[in-house]
């Protein structure tokens, strides 16, 4: 099964929360039960998420205290006591979700098992150039990672995480293989030099900068040119205009252009060593603009707190936003 996306982690994570704390109610229930039908993957996510939370040691005390193993029990962070009508209000069962996804979960792929997987990689706050062994040069954004499949047939990389701009050496009588890079479910074909691929939760996005591409996803096809872009994801291949955002990072810069609070927190959360989370979700669809500068990541989210008026909290690893 694919990675899970970000939009069903968190509602399980609150169904798994909300169920921890209290009795749902019949429509809650209802509305739980409706979800679960929707998707085998809602049913899976909601499972893990309870598994967590019972690593956590979050569950009602009536379970029992081995239920886990010892060595397998993370770092419990320990939440306010509440009162009953402070239970009912939202911010702690929606706090307590955040820290849940915030936590290194059963969803993701562990960072060690990403490097294991990976041919190049990219830490926190790094960003680096590789050469491929036909020539080919790869510029991989903060926390990116890459994995090569070379054959006789084609020369395919595998985008594993983050963004990565590629500049390919050409076909030629010596070189006569494809270069095409694969990303959740689509496939990007060099018709040219330079081009981007920016894996998200769901699909990617493709930039070209000098010459073309062509974009392969769920049976659609589309050939770009100089400045345009694409989009893929749920199903669907749009043709878009290419943004100064997309190649701001390579001159060490981050622009959020009109888009959801939760967009740019992913963004700049690949630069920060301490994950950020906006625990509010009416914030989280607030649209935000800005230039931030790459070397000093943190200003981007102190000047988004004061935007959003959002208070802030400081925990090991992790900053809330609500």
């Amino acid at each position: 099964m694919s990675q899970l996306s970000e939009a069903i982690r968190q509602q399980a994570a609150l169904w798994a929360v909300k169920m921890a704390e209290r009795s749902l109610t019949e429509d809650e229930e209802r509305a739980m039960t409706a979800w679960r039908e929707e998707d085998p993957q809602h049913v899976d996510a909601l499972m893990k998420a309870q598994q967590l939370w019972l690593m956590l040691g979050a569950l009602p005390a009536s379970t029992p205290a081995d239920a886990v193993p010892e060595e397998q029990s993370p770092v419990v962070v320990p939440l306010p006591v509440k009162t009953a009508a402070e239970r009912r209000r939202w911010p702690y069962w929606a706090t307590a979700a955040a820290i849940l996804l915030a936590l290194p979960t059963l969803f993701l792929l562990p960072d060690a098992s990403l490097r294991w997987q990976a041919d190049y990689y990219t830490a926190t706050g790094e960003i680096r150039q590789v050469t491929l062994p036909d020539g080919s040069r790869a510029d991989l954004d903060s926390h990116s990672a890459i994995a090569l499949d070379f054959n006789g047939e084609e020369r395919r990389v595998r985008l594993l995480s983050g963004n990565v701009w590629f500049t390919v050496a050409p076909l030629s009588k010596r070189e006569t293989r494809p270069f095409r890079v694969e990303a959740n479910g689509g496939v990007t074909q060099a018709l040219g030099t330079q081009f981007s691929v920016d894996l998200n939760d769901d699909g990617a996005d493709v930039a070209v900068h000098e010459h073309s591409v062509r974009v392969s996803y769920k049976g659609q096809s589309l050939e770009l040119a100089e400045q345009q872009a694409a989009h893929y994801a749920d199903n669907q291949l749009t043709r878009r205009s290419v943004s100064p955002a997309q190649f701001a990072w390579r001159r060490g810069w981050l622009i959020i252009d009109n888009q959801p609070v939760s967009e740019a927190v992913a963004q700049i959360n690949r630069y920060l060593r301490q994950t950020v989370i906006v625990a509010n979700p009416t914030l989280r669809k607030r649209i935000v603009s800005g230039t931030f500068a790459l070397n000093h990541p943190e200003n981007a989210i102190a000047t988004l707190r004061q935007t959003l008026g959002a208070e802030q909290v400081s925990l090991p690893g992790m900053t809330l936003l609500y």
